[in-house]
């Protein structure tokens, strides 16, 4: 709905859900998440209308990813993960997704998501204060991670004069930056950069062309980003290891 609804300035506040090609109003036994769309066979019950595969892909990789988080982020084990972090995490994890599908699609990354995934950052610090108590390192280091990645796209910004980093991204980094910390930020990028080049290799192989156009970065970026959240801790201890 986000995805829909975000970049054609629609509110996703109120009004019920419909369908993109009648209009018609969908009522509950037209959203369960993934089994509305197999049952109907992936067409609307009320003009047949081809319903796209989008919508369960989304569906299936957010329930997916959440019930990763709760494992092996926030540690769950029957009620014990359950805190105000693993909703940080959930928000972020969600905005991620949300901006990976408007970016491909539309070349823009609302607000609404690099703030989402800041609140998440919030959320998850908070956790950590109410656990371990406050230390001014850990703050340092979110600060840090706000401007490791964030300030340096900012800088490649100004002096390309946008073209070859757009706003979106240097929000983005900065919100994910505040999340994760500067060491496993500018991790992301690394792990981002390579998804982006393998991506466009591979669409050069298989499409037998050059790549024209702005590939947008902020799918690529996301794919760090969540890479990060789950293994980057243990890519960096490996990393020093071999130094």
């Amino acid at each position: 709905m986000l995805i829909y609804r975000l970049p054609i300035a629609m509110s996703f506040k109120k009004g019920r859900s419909i369908c993109v090609s009648c209009r018609h109003e969908l009522h509950s036994k037209d959203l369960f998440p993934l089994f509305s769309w197999l049952f109907l066979l992936g067409k609307c019950r009320y003009c047949k209308a081809k319903i796209s595969a989008r919508y369960p892909l989304v569906e299936a990789l957010n329930g997916t990813l959440y019930v990763l988080i709760y494992i092996f982020i926030a540690g769950g084990n029957g009620l014990s993960g359950f805190s105000i972090a693993l909703l940080g995490w959930f928000a972020a994890i969600s905005a991620l997704i949300v901006l990976s599908f408007v970016d491909l699609e539309h070349q823009i990354i609302p607000d609404s998501m690099w703030i989402t995934i800041f609140i998440g950052g919030i959320l998850v610090f908070i956790d950590e204060i109410i656990n371990d108590g406050f230390e001014w390192q850990k703050l340092l280091n979110r600060v840090i991670g706000i401007f490791a990645v964030g300030g340096l796209f900012f800088l490649i910004g100004v002096i390309s004069g946008g073209r070859a980093m757009g706003g979106g991204d240097v929000k983005l980094m900065a919100a994910a930056g505040f999340l994760l910390g500067w060491k496993l930020i500018i991790l992301s990028l690394f792990l981002g950069a390579f998804a982006g080049v393998l991506y466009s290799l591979l669409s050069k192989l298989i499409n037998k062309t050059k790549m024209r156009g702005a590939v947008p970065f902020g799918p690529f970026l996301s794919i760090g980003i969540v890479l990060s959240m789950f293994v980057g801790d243990s890519l960096i201890e490996a990393y020093l290891s071999i130094l």
